[in-house]
């Protein structure tokens, strides 16, 4: 069966910095292009037996296969997070580039000048999140078979010169600096919470299900300006930064299993507890977030003032 192409999801006629002419030039020749030559490598293998086809001949049809569907699941990336105002919205995002980069404005640099040193030249600079490392990490591809293993893309920025060489000529840079002022973050940051919360499946526990009798410590890892604005927080729990979480994992006890939560039990919770997990604590995350431990009934005690760790 064909794969069918995917079709623009805005406007190209109005996307600040960056042409239709360009655009349409883009996804006409390159996109559909691709999945074109990608329907017809696959249908000359599916009418040639393998066992019949030539060593050297089989790695290079399916060579050419990679290529292709690469080129095409990057573009449909590229073309998704088009139309955007290039302002991340706080949330499960924003901590995990703080904590994997500094910060946003550290992520940022780093991408934007991995891209322009492939100006004249050719590739993708691409955000991905690594299932392994349980991060988010920056990373270079020449070519469409140079994808980081096991990893999730989230972001990725076109540096072939067809992408940007009708409207900006050589000045790569130019077009760099267009496609980060419009980056659609919306898009970006659930591509994360689907990513983080399959790779967080089986680690959550239920309010119900937390023991209360000193075998877990709790922790509460709601983002600052929420745990600051919040009027209370679970028993006993204390709160941690979890944008700094590589900074106090040691602090816990890895004979005791560490419950995080969040507002909701959503991306925030469930990366801090990939990554206290990657760095051998065992932890899980509150299913549902501080607000399904409210609606269970079970206690909640008003916020004393406390240290912020």
């Amino acid at each position: 069966m064909d794969l069918m192409p995917k079709p623009l999801s805005v406007d190209i006629e109005h996307i600040p910095g960056l042409s239709g002419k360009l655009l349409r030039s883009h996804y006409d020749n390159n996109y559909l292009g691709a999945v074109s030559r990608l329907n017809a490598i696959r249908l000359r293998l599916e009418r040639t037996e393998s066992n019949t086809m030539q060593g050297f001949s089989l790695v290079g049809h399916k060579r050419e296969e990679l290529i292709a569907a690469n080129s095409v699941f990057l573009h449909e990336a590229y073309f998704d997070v088009l139309g955007g105002d290039g302002i991340l919205p706080v949330g499960g995002l924003s901590v995990a580039l703080e904590r994997d980069f500094g910060s946003f404005e550290s992520w940022r640099g780093e991408f934007s000048a991995l891209a322009r040193a492939m100006g004249g030249g050719s590739g993708w600079a691409i955000l991905a999140w690594s299932s392994r490392e349980t991060r988010l990490v920056n990373h270079w591809a020449g070519d469409h078979t140079q994808l980081l293993a096991g990893a999730s893309t989230l972001l990725v920025l076109d540096m072939y010169e067809h992408a940007y060489h009708m409207d900006f000529g050589a000045k790569a840079a130019a077009y760099v600096d267009a496609f980060m002022a419009q980056i659609r973050w919306a898009g970006v940051a659930s591509a994360y919470a689907c990513a983080v919360e399959a790779a967080s499946s089986g680690l959550g526990i239920l309010p119900s299900e937390v023991e209360a009798n000193g075998r877990s410590v709790i922790l509460d890892v709601r983002r600052r300006s929420v745990f600051e604005q919040a009027d209370g927080r679970i028993p006993g729990a204390e709160w941690r930064n979890p944008a700094l979480v590589a900074q106090w994992a040691s602090e816990q006890d890895q004979s005791k299993t560490v419950i995080v939560y969040c507002v909701h039990g959503l991306e925030v919770s469930q990366s801090v507890a990939l990554a206290l997990r990657n760095l051998g604590v065992p932890a899980r995350y509150l299913e549902g977030g501080i607000e399904a431990w409210q609606s269970a009934g079970l206690p909640i005690m008003r916020k004393a003032e406390c240290k912020l760790l």
